[in-house]
């Protein structure tokens, strides 16, 4: 027969009773405390950070990822990653996700991405992303750091533009004519276009620089971009590649005769410019144009010497008869 506990019995439970409520108190304070601190991490930083459980939805948000991406905490919480992502990028998030899960993209954890998320209102923003992994009881949750790279996307462009960019000019310099027209050749190439590539220099630039100073001569080699890009369509190249020559790269026409129709429209348009009152000179320029033989594939250097050979042929052709005129 059982003995009845005795009072020394009923004290010592009581007391244990006590020291573990008392623990589990504390622990729910400790654990209240880390989440408080947690939040304030969260709300405080200058990234946008989300979580992301096991299963890809997402259980945090915090007021920067608001702000970054347009939803509030209430609308996206709950709702598929993915809903935030371009829609390229989906079908291959729901590939990689179990391999993440499994350890074996581990390598992309700790590593800064740029790529891009889709904001509510349909438009993609550019950001750097930072990806960990933290283990919750038996789960997986992922933790993404979020910064917009809008305003560094956009000064690099625009270094870009300058480094391929005549200052004077506006047009492509050698440097940026040169990489567009070895992507477009190849381009043209493979679609079988027509390729012409015209070399132009401008006969009198010294006499206009000595006779109405350099300014004057800057004038001229703006006037002349102008007239190429009145010229000439805006899916060809064009460029100045040295102090006063310029060079186009011409595609895609299909008419009968591309090159002579341009050409004479080119003649055309540096006729009516020269043909203005008041001129203190004219635009005077030797040219030379070649054809892409398909069936003799050569790069945009061959392309541009021979071109520059038959410009100072014409140039050349010109002194001989006597065909130059300074005004």
């Amino acid at each position: 027969m059982d003995e009845e506990p005795t009072y020394n019995d009923l004290k010592q439970t009581i007391v244990r009773l006590e020291n573990h409520v008392s623990e589990q108190h504390q622990l729910a304070v400790t654990l209240e405390e880390s989440h408080a601190r947690f939040k304030t991490i969260i709300e405080s930083a200058i990234h946008a950070i989300v979580v992301v459980n096991d299963r890809g939805f997402i259980v945090e948000w915090s007021s920067q990822a608001e702000l970054l991406c347009g939803w509030s905490r209430d609308d996206i919480v709950g709702k598929p990653i993915y809903s935030l992502m371009p829609k390229k990028y989906r079908k291959n998030h729901k590939s990689i996700l179990p391999m993440v899960l499994s350890g074996a993209r581990g390598l992309d954890f700790g590593k800064r991405i740029e790529t891009s998320i889709l904001n509510r209102n349909e438009f993609e923003v550019p950001i750097e992303l930072a990806v960990s992994l933290t283990r919750v009881g038996d789960r997986q949750e992922f933790n993404l750091f979020m910064h917009d790279i809008t305003e560094r996307k956009n000064h690099e462009a625009q270094l870009r533009q300058m480094s391929i960019t005549d200052d004077l000019t506006g047009l492509f310099n050698r440097r940026g004519f040169m990489a567009m027209a070895d992507h477009q050749l190849q381009v043209a190439c493979r679609k079988k276009d027509k390729i012409f590539l015209l070399y132009a220099d401008f006969d009198n630039m010294k006499w206009i620089n000595d006779t109405h100073g350099h300014q004057m001569g800057d004038n001229a080699l703006i006037e002349t971009a102008e007239i190429l890009k009145k010229t000439f369509r805006q899916a060809d190249l064009i460029g100045r590649v040295g102090g006063d020559e310029f060079i186009v790269l011409i595609t895609n026409h299909e008419n009968k005769n591309p090159l002579e129709n341009v050409l004479t429209r080119f003649e055309k348009n540096i006729a009516q410019a020269n043909g203005q009152q008041n001129r203190k000179f004219k635009i005077l320029l030797s040219s030379g144009t070649v054809h892409y033989d398909h069936d003799e594939a050569c790069s945009i250097d061959d392309l541009m010497i021979k071109a520059d050979n038959l410009m100072y042929e014409n140039k050349r052709q010109k002194k001989a008869s006597g065909q130059y005129s300074h005004i």
